[in-house]
Parts: C-alpha cells; sequence; structure tokens
C-alpha cells in the first residue's frame, strides 16, 4: 500500500506540471512542426518573458483517490534550474518526502526509509524537478516530433513525441486551438519497475501572468487521481536548506 502511494505521489509531482485519446485523424491542413507545437504553447502560457521572471515557486495542493475515501495533501517548493521538494501527508500513507537536490534524488518515508534514487527512477526524477521545463524545452528536448492529431475530450489536440535529454519519452497533446496543454501521457519509473500514467490538466488560471492547470485527472495502476491545487505562490523568499538533503539522504550517500 505504501509503496502504491509513493509512486502515486511521484506522479503527481511529474504531472504537475483520463481517457484515452482517440485514433489520430487526419488533419485538414499539414501538420505544424513539433517546434512549432511547442512555441505555441509557451506562448499560450504567457510567454518566455513570464517565465524567466519566475524564479521559484510553492504549491499547495490535493490529491483525491476516485472512489475511496483518501485525501492526500501535497506541497511542492521548485526553484530554477533543478531543485525540488515534495511533501505528500494523510493519515492513509503517513508521511513522504521527496526531492532532488545537486544531482541527487532521494524519498524517505515513514515505512520504507530513505533511499536514494538511481539509474532511470533517478533521470526521471532529475526531469521532473527541471523549473518549466516545458517552457525551456529547446535546453532540455533532444528532439520534439508532431505526430498527429488526436481527440481529447471532445476536442482536436497534436500529438507531440517529446524525446528528453534526459528521462524517458512523453508523448504530449496540445488543444489545436488554445495551443495549451490538454494530455501527457509518459511512463514513471518506480523501484517497482515501470508505471504507465495519464494526465489530463485543465482549469487554467492566470497566475503572475502565466496560465497555470489548477486540476489535473490522473490514471495511474488502474486508478484515478485528481490532483486539485489549492494556492500557488512565486518568488518567495525560501530558507538557504530548503532543498538541502536530509541527515538520513546524506548518511546513506556517505555508505
Amino acid at each position: 500500500m505504501t509503496h502504491r502511494m509513493s509512486t502515486l505521489c511521484a506522479a503527481a509531482a511529474l504531472a504537475l506540471h483520463a481517457v484515452g485519446p482517440a485514433a489520430a485523424q487526419a488533419p485538414a491542413s499539414p501538420l505544424p512542426t513539433g517546434e512549432a507545437v511547442l512555441a505555441k504553447y509557451v506562448e499560450a502560457a504567457g510567454g518566455a518573458a513570464a517565465y524567466d521572471a519566475i524564479k521559484n515557486r510553492i504549491t499547495h495542493a490535493r490529491m483525491e483517490i476516485t472512489g475511496a475515501a483518501v485525501v492526500i495533501s501535497l506541497t511542492m517548493y521548485a526553484a530554477a534550474p533543478a531543485s525540488l521538494y515534495s511533501l505528500a501527508e494523510s493519515e492513509a500513507i503517513g508521511r513522504i518526502e521527496s526531492g532532488v537536490w545537486d544531482g541527487v534524488a532521494w524519498e524517505n518515508s515513514a515505512l520504507r526509509g530513505p533511499s536514494v534514487k538511481d539509474g532511470v527512477e533517478r533521470d526521471d526524477a532529475l526531469k521532473a524537478a527541471t523549473f518549466d521545463r516545458l517552457a525551456h524545452w529547446k535546453a532540455h528536448l533532444k528532439s520534439v516530433e508532431c505526430t498527429g492529431t488526436a481527440d481529447v475530450n471532445g476536442k482536436p489536440a497534436y500529438r507531440v513525441a517529446a524525446v528528453p535529454k534526459l528521462g524517458t519519452p512523453e508523448t504530449l497533446f496540445f488543444d489545436v486551438e488554445s495551443g495549451l496543454l490538454v494530455r501527457t501521457e509518459m511512463t514513471v519509473a518506480t523501484a517497482a519497475g515501470a508505471v504507465p500514467l495519464a494526465a489530463e490538466p485543465s482549469d487554467y488560471r492566470k497566475v503572475d501572468g502565466l496560465l497555470m492547470a489548477f486540476s489535473s485527472r490522473m490514471k495511474v495502476m488502474g486508478q484515478e487521481r485528481v490532483v486539485t491545487i489549492e494556492k500557488v505562490e512565486h518568488n518567495v523568499e525560501l530558507p538557504a536548506d530548503r532543498f538541502a538533503l536530509p541527515p538520513e539522504i546524506r548518511a546513506l550517500i556517505k555508505k
């Protein structure tokens, strides 16, 4: 149960950034390039200048398990270029901390204890920690290709295959009209193996010049989760040690 919840919390962090899309439809006009789709997304979400003005972010959210009486409180601290600390708490899972600092990806829970991630799991954690990575996609993606269109919740979306320089590939779906991200499909690397994840961000609201999704419906490990953002803070004065490795993690690295 704890490992399952840990995976879900990690997926929530990755998605904070689910009915399968229909088969690709033949576009009425030639497809845009993947680069053009990503560029339109950045502009639609607020523009490069607005993203560049943001140096850190605190996100307060909750994750509800559909069909179960479980609500998980999530607090995520993120800072450029790639620092992350997240805290998940509930009566069902207890307390789970995770983070990325100076290239080290880690997790610590009351039941499983501290651990340092390696291999693909580490690479995916580092990818997820990259601050506003889609806004700076040129620096973090090896290639992007628009492979077709798909129906996402009744509206056409461009399907983009994104291959990162670090971590596993993703398939991104951008609304044809608005240019905003409406679905992500990826595989989350965990200690138990690869876990498919689909997330559909929605309820975009403007925060400090940026359009941000305040809701994301996820399907992972056969269950549905809904992440709802409650508050977003930008350019907060954070403690100097906010992302520092906990003593338990430092002890593991020294071994």
